[in-house]
């Protein structure tokens, strides 16, 4: 094989990977607000994004916001309880040698606060403290971090973090409401 098709094969791959994430994310939309309990926070993905930085020009992360349809609806639009969150990061080196997928939930001190909406841009609000921090294991294959108060107003109030991970090749069309959904749940207990 020569470098040109190297290149093209490569990128056939990330596109083909793409559409994959892509029907992951609709799945979860899907049967999330068909079964659960849980609306969509905001309508588009997060992504990081940056023209200055070719890291950026390549998305590897993509992050979907949930909450709790039991919770009450803020003024806001968001909902006055926790945020769940759904992480496909199909690349990040330092961390992972592997493609995962990290669920958890968010809790903060006063959502009330927060103005209406989510940008795309605020990827780094949900993504960082899924990496920033050191977790200790909680329940079996949860792991929690509770945040002091000089990272409270970088990420709006978060006070703590409860995650789950689990390789993206391990997720199935079977038991894919299982590891995502089903984990949403049993983190609400924690």
């Amino acid at each position: 094989m020569n470098l040109d098709d190297n290149i093209f094969n490569a990128f056939e791959v990330v596109n083909k990977t793409h559409e994959n994430v892509d029907k992951l994310m609709n799945y979860c939309k899907n049967i999330i607000t068909e079964k659960d309990g849980y609306v969509l926070a905001s309508p588009k993905f997060l992504r990081w994004k940056s023209d200055g930085d070719y890291w950026a020009w390549n998305t590897n992360s993509f992050i979907l916001l949930f909450q709790d349809t039991n919770d009450c609806e803020l003024e806001n639009e968001w909902r006055d309880g926790p945020v769940y969150v759904l992480e496909i990061d199909l690349y990040n080196p330092s961390v992972y040698d592997m493609p995962m997928v990290v669920v958890a939930k968010f809790e903060y001190d006063n959502i009330a606060s927060w103005s209406k909406g989510c940008s795309p841009a605020n990827h780094y609000i949900f993504y960082d403290p899924l990496y920033d921090f050191d977790y200790e294991e909680l329940e079996g294959d949860f792991v929690v971090v509770e945040l002091d108060e000089s990272y409270k107003q970088r990420y709006w109030g978060l006070k703590r973090v409860v995650c789950f991970e689990v390789p993206l090749t391990e997720i199935t069309g079977e038991n894919a409401y299982d590891k995502i959904m089903g984990n949403f749940d049993r983190m609400k207990k924690m």
